[in-house]
């Protein structure tokens, strides 16, 4: 039996990366006038997001999670900007190890920048930590239920996990439309999104629909 299931593991994990590569080169393939629409796009739509989960929760002054993106990612400099300049608490992720939950440091634009370990650009380790209550994630690919591929790290899995143990955090996805999937493969700890937002709009997730 652990034989079978460590051969299942294997081409789940062979899956999931051949996926992550083929989504990857497509987002590769967005142009610079495509990239720079998306971002404003995403701007706009999270910062409507973020005002309406806030409304509807009743929570004041979320802590809101955004990455710094790197590589073809989609640019959410924009949003963070927008989210400061509402005073909401903006915080980056900062990555320790693999397959260990980030911790979310306090961030304004115009703060320096710090290379962490792992070459992400990262909050100093002098600012100041917190929980957050909405958490935007990169992603390789995703499906309209709300499951992500991500980078094979299982980072923002594990931190989900972590965080959904004690209370409530909202999860969304952001992405090219060109990344969507039919079925992204999942597995037990993979931990579904709330929504996903592409420059063609937001996506309610199916799955925690359902929940």
């Amino acid at each position: 039996m652990a034989r079978a299931s460590f051969s299942y593991s294997l081409r789940m994990s062979d899956l999931k990366a051949e996926l992550r590569r083929r989504f990857l080169a497509r987002r590769d393939l967005v142009t610079p006038q495509e990239a720079h629409e998306a971002a404003a796009a995403i701007a706009a739509q999270g910062f409507a997001l973020v005002e309406r989960i806030a409304r509807d929760a009743q929570i004041e002054g979320p802590v809101v999670s955004v990455y710094w993106p790197i590589r073809s990612e989609l640019n959410t400099r924009p949003l963070i900007e927008a989210l400061a300049a509402k005073d909401y608490r903006v915080t980056l992720p900062v990555m320790h190890k693999v397959r260990h939950p980030l911790v979310f440091r306090a961030f304004t634009p115009g703060d320096d920048l710090v290379k962490g370990p792992f070459g992400l650009s990262e909050p100093a380790e002098d600012m100041p930590a917190y929980d957050p209550d909405i958490i935007f994630s990169p992603l390789a690919a995703f499906d309209r239920r709300g499951f992500r591929l991500g980078y094979g790290g299982g980072i923002y899995d594990a931190t989900l996990a972590e965080i959904r143990a004690g209370k409530r955090v909202v999860a969304i996805g952001v992405a090219y439309s060109c990344q969507e999937a039919d079925h992204v493969p999942i597995e037990p700890h993979d931990q579904p999104l709330d929504f996903v937002m592409t420059e063609r709009g937001t996506i309610t997730a199916s799955a925690a629909t359902a929940a």
